[in-house]
């Protein structure tokens, strides 16, 4: 496998809000195509069972919805396979979000929240929330505590789950959560003219 690949699988997440359309790529474990009851197929779980596509997908926007504001709408997802580590995506499927509507507080116009995971290869996986909701000071979590950090916490613990298909690009299960970053984007402060 190349470093930094998608293949064999990735999710692109596509929500809105009132400033911008965003995308958000994850990479996944093997899918499987649609088949019955199964509306978006299935992806090789990380304990080799057969996870349901949609079902992952529908909880993971549970989870992410939290992190914005009551203007950011999860629209829709895609799931993209590759044939090698080379060869670009061809997207599979497309199904809608049934309930994804920012459940968050105000957030900051170009705020940016990354989780930082580390996989079981040691390497890399992130999770990348634009105009998410940020720390008041921008300092970043280290340390998760209940009941400050209870979404970060349910976030954290359906990522790292082996019944999920959540993968870092180096084909790893993602598996420490280092830190929760946060900044502002400078490409999209100047995209909404905020400076």
């Amino acid at each position: 496998m190349a470093p930094n690949s998608l293949f064999p699988c990735a999710v692109v997440i596509d929500y809105v809000n009132s400033f911008a359309r965003h995308k958000m790529t994850i990479p996944l474990k093997e899918h499987s195509p649609v088949s019955g009851g199964h509306i978006a197929g299935t992806n090789l779980a990380w304990d080799a069972s057969q996870v349901d596509t949609d079902d992952m997908m529908q909880g993971l926007a549970d989870l992410l919805k939290p992190f914005f504001f009551t203007d950011t709408t999860f629209t829709n997802y895609t799931i993209m396979e590759y044939s090698d580590a080379e060869s670009p995506g061809v997207p599979v499927v497309s199904q809608p979000f049934v309930t994804a509507v920012g459940t968050g507080g105000a957030t900051i116009p170009a705020s940016q929240a990354t989780f930082n995971f580390k996989t079981t290869g040691f390497h890399a996986f992130k999770i990348v929330m634009l105009d998410a909701r940020v720390s008041a000071t921008f300092a970043p979590l280290t340390a998760l505590v209940s009941p400050a950090n209870d979404d970060e916490i349910a976030l954290r613990d359906y990522l790292i789950d082996d019944v999920n298909a959540f993968s870092g690009r180096d084909n790893e299960r993602p598996q420490t959560l280092v830190r929760v970053t946060y900044t502002l984007n400078e490409k999209l402060r100047k995209s909404y003219r905020l400076d």
